[in-house]
């Protein structure tokens, strides 16, 4: 009897700090909504040192917006993105540069009389009639322009990953710190029914019930470890860390209201995307290359001027006025001609490049009005998440854990009376613990519905 005994009040006591436990969290969220600011976390056990621990830090950890302004900066792939903006900015240096001029030098030499020949030096200098560096440069203006877009993108799609991967980062840290605390009362639980069946007090078959589920949980409580610490190494990937960098993170979960309505997240959108707005550029890059195609395709000139001296001997021989020796004659002119060169559009008038400039002109149309419906189908969907989050959620706080308390309470003192067994306080118990878990899945898809509608609309959200 004083076995039993023992064990009745210890598995009460143990059942009391779960249900306190939970009863904070509870608190913890109504505090939250009614300030719009407090965390929806439950306070961490200040004696207790987890391997959950270990992620979570809510002092030094890392807070989701200081990852992302991390991730910004270092991610390797980002910054190889970037490079593509100083591509086409390089491009659009280029693309201003006026054509070279080009010498020509040549020398005519009889091969039978090596004193008679011509001597020339030339220069010709491309014109580019008809607009065609306006319509190179503003082609690569459109392209750089199309390039900031395309990176901005890269970022808010980055901005996004990163923030998921930590809500499920989170989350499973969360379900962790859950999953030992039940590893540890179970643990205990079990040492006080194998002194009970020892000293006969208590059916074998309890013991061996409660080893079943205390390996159940051990199982669970390795997957859950393991499941933690692929996110965390996930999540140090995106940030642009090393492997051997240790990252704790600080937990974020608060509940923020979304105070703009469906419509006015849509009208956001099509303002902010940079995905839409690269589409946009695009079509203007098509047709820039189209009135490119056009002016190559029409007359254009070269200037060219050339100077030449001549040599011309003669057989008859005449008196140097110098030296007054006899030597033969010799005709030397000087030339200069100038003139231009015409390229005359007659069989290629670019046709082939033009036709290609059209439709890519038409697939450029068609992408944006696609990027348009995608942009109209990614907010309505992550609106009605985080709508169907949000209702989620209150049902955690205003129904589901209270009743689970309660639950709890009343076994717990069932079993104070001696009306019910062990086994069915603990089953109280994981069920009370499973629906804190899912509660943890609630909180972290709120904060992940919040983030893809912050996504989804391509600006911060306001708040209230």
């Amino acid at each position: 009897m004083k076995v039993r005994e023992i064990t009745r009040k210890a598995i009460t006591s143990l059942a009391l700090i779960s249900a306190l436990s939970t009863g904070a969290i509870a608190q913890g969220v109504r505090e939250g909504i009614a300030t719009n600011t407090a965390s929806i976390a439950p306070p961490a056990p200040a004696a207790v040192t987890t391997k959950a621990a270990g992620y979570i830090n809510p002092v030094e950890g890392l807070g989701v917006a200081e990852a992302v302004r991390y991730a910004l900066t270092h991610n390797k792939g980002l910054l190889a993105d970037r490079k593509l903006v100083e591509e086409a900015a390089g491009r659009l240096k280029q693309a201003g540069l006026r054509a070279n001029p080009m010498l020509d030098v040549s020398r005519t030499s009889d091969l039978s009389d090596s004193s008679q020949g011509e001597f020339s030096v030339g220069v010709s200098v491309p014109l580019e009639l008809g607009g065609r560096r306006a319509r190179r440069i503003e082609v690569a203006e459109r392209e750089l322009e199309r390039r900031r877009f395309e990176v901005a993108d890269r970022e808010r799609r980055l901005a996004a990953e990163v923030r998921a991967k930590y809500g499920e980062a989170v989350e499973a840290a969360r379900n962790l710190e859950l999953n030992e605390r039940l590893f540890e009362i179970n643990q205990q639980s079990y040492g006080l029914i194998k002194a009970r069946v020892a000293e006969g007090a208590s059916a074998p078959l309890e013991q061996s019930l409660l080893r079943v589920e205390v390996g159940r949980i051990e199982a669970q409580r390795t997957a859950f470890e393991s499941r933690v610490a692929v996110l965390v190494e996930e999540l140090k990937n995106l940030l642009g860390l090393s492997l051997e960098e240790k990252l704790q993170l600080r937990d974020e979960f608060v509940e923020r209201p979304v105070t703009l309505t469906r419509e006015q997240l849509l009208e956001t959108a099509f303002k902010s995307r940079p995905d839409l707005q690269a589409a946009r550029t695009a079509e203007a890059v098509a047709a820039a290359v189209l009135a490119q195609a056009k002016t190559e395709g029409k007359v254009d000139l070269s200037i060219f001027a050339e100077f030449g001296r001549q040599s011309i001997g003669f057989d008859q021989l005449g008196t140097n006025r110098v030296s007054g020796k006899q030597e033969r004659v010799f005709m030397k002119d000087n030339m200069l001609k100038a003139g231009v060169t015409i390229t005359l559009p007659w069989r290629n008038r670019n046709q082939g490049n033009i036709e290609a400039a059209v439709a890519a002109e038409d697939e450029a149309r068609l992408r944006r009005e696609f990027v348009e419906t995608v942009v109209r189908r990614e907010v309505a969907a992550a609106y009605a998440r985080y709508e169907g989050a949000t209702r989620v959620l209150k049902t955690y706080d205003t129904d589901l854990l209270s009743a689970s308390q309660n639950n709890l309470r009343v076994v717990r003192s069932s079993y104070d009376l001696g009306h019910v067994r062990l086994t069915e306080v603990l089953a109280e118990q994981r069920r009370l613990v499973d629906v804190q878990i899912g509660y943890t899945g609630a909180l972290k898809e709120y904060y992940a519905a919040r983030a893809e509608l912050e996504s989804a609309s391509g600006a911060p959200l306001e708040e209230k």
